[in-house]
């Protein structure tokens, strides 16, 4: 198995191979953006139990329909987390790299859950009850009292470690850090991805989507869990090959992009 920096370097090397290669037109951007979008939406709720397909959420994200008209609660869902996708994806594209805060997840969380959450106003606020992980209810995760200060903690680790660590391994130790408190009643999981990619996209890498097929689920999950447990690797370097993945295709297509307008001319 590859050394994790020299993957890192690897990821790296085609960031910069894309960046040199002939931009795609404004209309080819906007179509790939919003392709990126829908795939978020529905991999990330699909990975919670949605029972929506790719072409089901693509439909009613371009249908206009709002969750106050929505009939049923996988409509809502997707509805809720492609605002807060949008909202990630503006804060995403600063200037400057984004800091994490309290306010920040709690928005996110709101933003995605505020349809859905029982009761709405539980949206956005930390939890007062236990939790744990299916059929683990010997292993909560964070008593409701201590929340705050791990979240304290966490956001104090964040400052450091943006500064110092590859925004890759940053942003999967942020995801995985952040669900092993679980600060909320629910949508944890999605928050968690969406502060995986506003650092990602920050730093100039591209929104990667966890894929929901039962192999591939249950590879995140395990990974999740064997970070819980102390060790981060297995899914530092899951995130690291979903980014290598992404990467690898946007070359590729760039580079059929321009064979295609050469041979056009």
């Amino acid at each position: 198995m590859p050394n994790l920096d020299t993957e890192l370097n690897q990821i790296k090397e085609l960031r910069n191979k894309l960046s040199k290669h002939q931009p795609l037109s404004p209309d080819q951007r906007q179509r790939l953006a919003q392709n990126v979008r829908i795939d978020h939406v529905w991999s990330s709720n699909a990975i919670e139990g949605s029972p929506l397909s790719r072409a089901e959420t693509a439909t009613i994200l371009n249908s206009g329909i709002t969750a106050a008209d929505a009939a049923n609660t996988a409509t809502v869902e997707a509805i809720d987390l492609n605002e807060a996708y949008v909202y990630m994806m503006a804060l995403a594209q600063g200037d400057r790299p984004v800091v994490i805060t309290h306010a920040l997840m709690r928005d996110l969380n709101r933003l995605l859950t505020r349809h859905t959450t029982i009761p709405q106003s539980a949206a956005g606020v930390y939890r007062s009850i236990d939790v744990w992980p299916n059929g683990s209810e010997d292993r909560p995760y964070t008593a409701p009292f201590e929340i705050r200060p791990q979240l304290d903690a966490l956001l104090q680790w964040a400052d450091s470690a943006q500064q110092t660590a590859s925004p890759i391994i940053f942003a999967a130790d942020l995801h995985q850090r952040f669900v092993a408190i679980h600060p909320f009643i629910d949508g944890n999981g999605r928050t968690s991805r969406l502060l995986m990619n506003l650092v990602l996209v920050n730093a100039g890498y591209p929104v990667i989507n966890i894929l929901p097929d039962t192999a591939n689920r249950n590879a995140y999950i395990a990974a999740l869990e064997t970070a819980r447990g102390g060790d981060p690797e297995p899914f530092e370097r899951l995130i690291a090959a979903y980014v290598k993945r992404v990467l690898v295709y946007a070359n590729n297509a760039v580079v059929a992009n321009g064979n295609n307008k050469s041979a056009d001319q």
